[in-house]
C-alpha cells in the first residue's frame, strides 16, 4: 500500500502539468506597442476638465443630498446638543 503511493502521487504531478496542448506562443515585443499621437498636453488638460466636471458634479450632488435630506427632517446633523433630553 505504501509503494503504491509515491508512485500514484508522482502520476498525478505529471499529468498536472500536460493538460497544456502545444502552443505557439509569441512573447510580445516593444515593435508591438501602439506608437503615441498627438500632444500629450492637449490629451491631459482634456482629460482633467472630464475629471474635474466629475468631481464638481459628485460635490453638487453630495451638497444638494444634504440640503434635501436636512429640510425635509429625515436627518439631523447633530450641530448641536438637543434642546430637550425628551
Amino acid at each position: 500500500m505504501f509503494v503504491s503511493r509515491p508512485i500514484v502521487s508522482r502520476l498525478f504531478q505529471q499529468t498536472a502539468r500536460r493538460y497544456h496542448g502545444e502552443s505557439h506562443f509569441k512573447p510580445p515585443s516593444m515593435d508591438e506597442l501602439p506608437v503615441p499621437a498627438g500632444s500629450w498636453q492637449a490629451q491631459y488638460d482634456a482629460n482633467q476638465r472630464r475629471y474635474n466636471a466629475a468631481l464638481l458634479f459628485g460635490l453638487a450632488f453630495t451638497a444638494g443630498t444634504l440640503v434635501v435630506a436636512k429640510a425635509s427632517g429625515l436627518v439631523y446633523l447633530n450641530y448641536s446638543p438637543p434642546k430637550s433630553l425628551d
